[in-house]
């Protein structure tokens, strides 16, 4: 079934990413409850989920930052204003509407979350909903993504220039990330130490738009992707003991390690193929949902404690293991289709995109909704 005109299918090798980088988020996170698995080695590997996060940075420097190049590849100029206007739309209903929540029922003492998640400076004001440092990051890149880019078109560059600067920014990042691990300091929550991730995502947005026959030679390298993640995996099983919570770490190029397996991986996985599995399509179909899942999985902690408590002892362990993933996947499917994609809805109608732009209908098999 043709798309309707103005819009473009959704892509499921990108979903089917964001669905990997959300379940290897629960599994870091549900790690706790897992009372069926008692293998070091497994128990060890679980604690990798926390690199989810990368995936997602990686996975979103590379979507929006290639909505922008295409927007000014096919206009000329980058609308700045725009854009970050079109961010607010998609993330801040739902961002704001679990605040809201998070507020009225009294979870936490208001003082502990409140201002600092209000102003998106949670990850260098420590919050009590810490999960949502990583949206504070995100926040933040958009931010500087704009007037980068407004810079950029004003002045005329040429892609590559803004490749190049990209990447110099990563390596910064880096280098300035391992000199602070030397000395002992943290690094974990900080824009300032985590942008990297995201501007690989860039570079590899920049390649894919304007040197496309590049993409494809990069993709092509499977044995030299295959061996970065490889080498991210080893050095994040050899750190994990030392290191069971990322935000203790001061292994200074363990973040990098990862950052680098996040973008082999993305160009590993991102692979247009006719037809693909039952199970490859119901973790793009997770990952449809990952803002969502993301936002809210930390609610379901109450329900799973009161449900462990209460069923018999002989299925503690099972209710333990499975029920937060259970419960935390459907709500946050029931928070995108509530606030998510209506206020998508809405941005179509008050700030269209530039360029042709998906409609937002109900997410049936064959639906278009919204790429980014």
């Amino acid at each position: 079934m043709a798309p309707p005109p103005g819009t473009t299918r959704r892509e499921i090798e990108l979903d089917f990413i964001r669905g990997i980088a959300i379940l290897m988020v629960l599994i870091f996170h549900y790690r706790t409850h897992n009372l069926l698995i008692t293998s070091t080695v497994l128990n060890r590997i679980e604690g990798f989920g926390w690199t989810g996060v990368d995936v997602f940075f990686v996975l979103s420097g590379f979507l929006v930052g290639g909505l922008l190049m295409k927007e000014w590849q096919r206009t000329g100029s980058v609308d700045s204003p725009r854009f970050l206007k079109r961010r607010a739309f998609k993330i801040w209903p739902g961002y704001y509407a679990f605040l809201l929540v998070a507020t009225l029922f009294h979870v936490r003492p208001l003082s502990s979350f409140f201002w600092q998640n209000l102003l998106n400076i949670q990850n260098y004001i420590p919050s009590s909903l810490a999960h949502t440092w990583s949206l504070a990051v995100e926040e933040q890149f958009y931010l500087s993504l704009a007037a980068l880019l407004a810079l950029w078109t004003a002045r005329h560059w040429r892609p590559v220039t803004l490749f190049t600067t990209c990447i110099a920014l990563a390596l910064s990042i880096e280098a300035l990330r391992a000199v602070l691990c030397f000395h002992h300091q943290p690094v974990y929550f900080y824009t300032h130490t985590r942008l990297d991730g995201l501007l690989l995502g860039v570079a590899l947005a920049a390649v894919h738009t304007f040197w496309p026959a590049w993409f494809q030679k990069l993709q092509q390298q499977r044995l030299l992707l295959l061996a970065i993640v490889a080498i991210g995996l080893w050095r994040l099983y050899v750190d994990s003991d030392a290191y069971p919570e990322p935000d203790a770490l001061t292994s200074p190029f363990l973040i990098t390690f990862v950052d680098y397996a996040a973008a082999a991986l993305l160009l590993l996985l991102y692979r247009r193929k006719p037809t693909h599995s039952s199970l490859y399509r119901l973790i793009a179909r997770i990952g449809i949902y990952s803002y969502g899942i993301y936002l809210w999985h930390v609610s379901v902690e109450r329900p799973v404690n009161w449900a462990v408590d209460h069923v018999p002892h002989s299925l503690a362990a099972a209710t333990s293991t499975f029920l937060p993933y259970i419960l935390a996947i459907p709500l946050g499917i029931i928070a995108t289709k509530l606030i998510e994609f209506p206020f998508l809805r809405l941005r179509q109608r008050l700030v269209p995109s530039r360029t042709p732009e998906p409609q937002i209908p109900e997410p049936q098999p064959t639906a278009q909704i919204p790429v980014s």
